[in-house]
């Protein structure tokens, strides 16, 4: 166990100097003046005592012999004292300004880390990875409380860190045993808290899944976004009473763990207790003695009571930044992971205009869980195709997307642009030859226009692009109906006005108009939160945003795909027809099915 331990201090140390240099990264001013700051209030606690023990001592000398005291001595004593008594006062609001300004600069240092890493994941695995995730969320969460921590345990443990050497070295005189004393019988509680301390994080670690869904829990309770069902289907007391179950399996695992950590450092301490006392009672008898001088009694009890507070500080401070550095630890093994999807450095380059299309070759893709998702499909879009993709739910349409993409690599067989792999192109610049609408697009708490322009955010601040593309969604007289135009701001997380489904999904295909040099296109249900009207004349200006480029359309509404030239029917992740909608329908099989069941909630029966 002994090793175990001295592994976890070893550990401890070496992310505790790693993590200094973010200090001076995040703000290199603020580390200097905290610094100073430190090693004022470390040392002047010293100094003071130990010019208070000259004042007694010069006070008891003329005493005994009958002299009185040089004015000049004794103004020269007081200034100093005063002087120290400053020295140790005044930096104290200067400080906690420092530390809260550096440790303002250090959060935002580490979450701007947090972020350019997630940002250099290029596929959604790792977010897709359970345990991964939960540690990200774990990381996320608590960035906001560690580096504050951080900053004012490094202030505050410097200042008592000094402190308590500097007292060491002036009670080593009058008695070198009573501090190596003290101290060693501190160690136990050490040694126990580091125990505890390691099997309480990892709970945390382990029990992540609960603290995840208590937060969801809460987010339905208190957010709009589940406000109507909640109320409308009485849904409250089953997410408070599923809170309260998560609640009850964390807080009882680090309830048992911290009250156990609790009883040995309280049994322990009363060593700490026990060495006072000795420490005490020897400078008493010194006294009685007459071997010490009455001002180094008063240096000694005052080292003592400075000694032990501030030993008590450094142990509760190394608890406290023994947690932040466990989570510092956890911080830079996120750095330190790496994407699972292989990269190809330096890409080839994208055959712009496309001569031969995009081959699906034999395509295979698994889950983590070994569930299929797409089996052995083959096709190819050929350069300026619009091809529609249908099937019912769990097909493997928005799989065969994501592998087109690249959010996801084939699990076997391979997708070929032009001929070559693309695992082997470059990536950003596939991606920037790709437009896309999704189904569950994203609304961005941004201004109107900044929600258009993220489609090619290149373009963010050209108004003719932008102008361009609103016209070509059928969106103008969405814009100009707000006062602001397109600087109103939208979203109710700042106070923004918030838009219809509809609306929002008409700025998505918006963002797509923005990307006029993407060769392939795809939209993945891009009329589902619009009326027919509305879908209606939005497929009439996807046939004009899709001249001249590779489409890609994937729609459970199949009065949508005459727009297609070819039709491709998937089922089980299986590509199981091909054809044109009247070839389709004439063979009779699934895509007929699906048709009839569409045409018979409008009451025409195709076939």
């Amino acid at each position: 166990m002994f090793k175990k331990v001295l592994d976890v201090v070893r550990s401890y140390t070496k992310t505790f100097c790693r993590s200094l240099p973010f200090l001076w990264t995040a703000a290199p001013k603020e580390t200097i003046f905290m610094v100073t700051g430190v090693l004022l209030q470390g040392t002047v606690p010293a100094i003071s005592v130990w010019i208070t023990k000259q004042v007694v001592d010069t006070v008891a000398t003329a005493l005994n012999q009958g002299k009185e005291i040089s004015s000049v001595v004794l103004a020269s004593l007081v200034a100093a004292w005063v002087g120290a008594l400053l020295l140790e006062v005044l930096p104290r609001s200067w400080m906690s300004a420092i530390r809260g300004n550096l440790g303002e600069k250090l959060m935002a240092h580490i979450n701007l880390l947090l972020m350019h890493k997630a940002d250099t994941f290029p596929d959604l695995n790792r977010f897709e990875d359970q345990k991964f995730y939960d540690e990200l969320r774990l990381l996320q969460e608590q960035v906001s409380y560690h580096p504050m921590s951080f900053i004012g345990d490094l202030a505050r443990g410097g200042s008592s860190l000094l402190t308590l050497i500097t007292m060491v070295v002036l009670l080593f005189p009058l008695g070198f045993l009573i501090p190596i004393v003290i101290i060693i019988t501190n160690i136990p509680q050490i040694y126990v808290f580091l125990q505890y301390e390691t099997l309480i994080w990892g709970a945390m670690s382990e029990k992540s899944p609960q603290a995840r869904r208590m937060h969801y829990c809460s987010s339905v309770m208190l957010t709009d976004t589940y406000a109507k069902e909640v109320r409308l289907f009485k849904l409250g007391s089953m997410f408070i009473s599923r809170y309260v179950k998560e609640f009850q399996s964390l807080h009882q695992t680090m309830r048992h763990l911290r009250g156990k950590q609790a009883f040995w450092a309280a049994c322990l301490s009363m060593m700490s207790v026990l060495a006072n006392a000795f420490a005490f009672y020897w400078v008493v008898q010194q006294a009685f003695r007459g071997e010490i001088s009455p001002g180094s009694v008063l240096l000694f009890v005052q080292s003592l009571a400075y000694l032990q507070q501030n030993l008590e500080e450094c142990i509760t401070i190394f608890f406290t930044t023994f947690e932040t550095l466990l989570y510092m630890q956890q911080f830079f093994g996120f750095l330190e992971s790496q994407t699972i999807m292989p990269m190809c450095f330096p890409g080839k380059p994208v055959s712009v205009p496309l001569s031969s299309g995009i081959t699906f070759n034999k395509v295979h893709f698994y889950y983590p869980d070994n569930r299929s998702a797409v089996v052995d499909v083959s096709f190819t879009l050929e350069p300026g195709e619009i091809v529609a993709l249908v099937g019912e739910n769990g097909a493997g349409k928005t799989t065969l997307v994501k592998l087109l993409t690249r959010l996801y690599d084939p699990t076997e067989g391979a997708i070929l642009v032009d001929g070559v792999d693309l695992r082997e192109l470059d990536l950003d610049a596939w991606r920037q030859n790709v437009a896309a609408v999704f189904q569950d697009f994203n609304r961005y708490a941004l201004t109107l226009g900044e929600n258009i322009a993220l489609g090619d955010i290149a373009a963010l601040d050209d108004s003719e692009r932008f102008r361009h593309a609103i016209q070509k969604a059928g969106i103008a007289d969405l814009v100009e109906k707000f006062p602001q135009g397109e600087l109103t701001p939208l979203g109710k997380q700042f106070g923004g006005t918030e838009l219809s489904g509809g609306e929002w999904q008409k700025l998505a295909i918006a963002r797509a108009f923005m990307r006029e040099q993407a060769q392939l296109l795809i939209l993945d249900e891009p009329t589902a939160a619009l009326d027919p009207r509305s879908e209606y004349e939005v497929y009439r200006r996807f046939v004009e945003l899709a001249q001249g480029k590779t489409t890609l359309l994937i729609t459970h509404r199949l009065t949508s795909v005459r727009m297609a030239n070819r039709i491709l029917v998937l089922k089980g992740g299986r590509l199981i027809e091909e054809g044109s909608h009247q070839e389709l329908l004439l063979r009779g099989g699934e895509y007929t099915q699906l048709w009839n069941m569409q045409a018979e909630q409008y009451g025409t029966q195709i076939i």
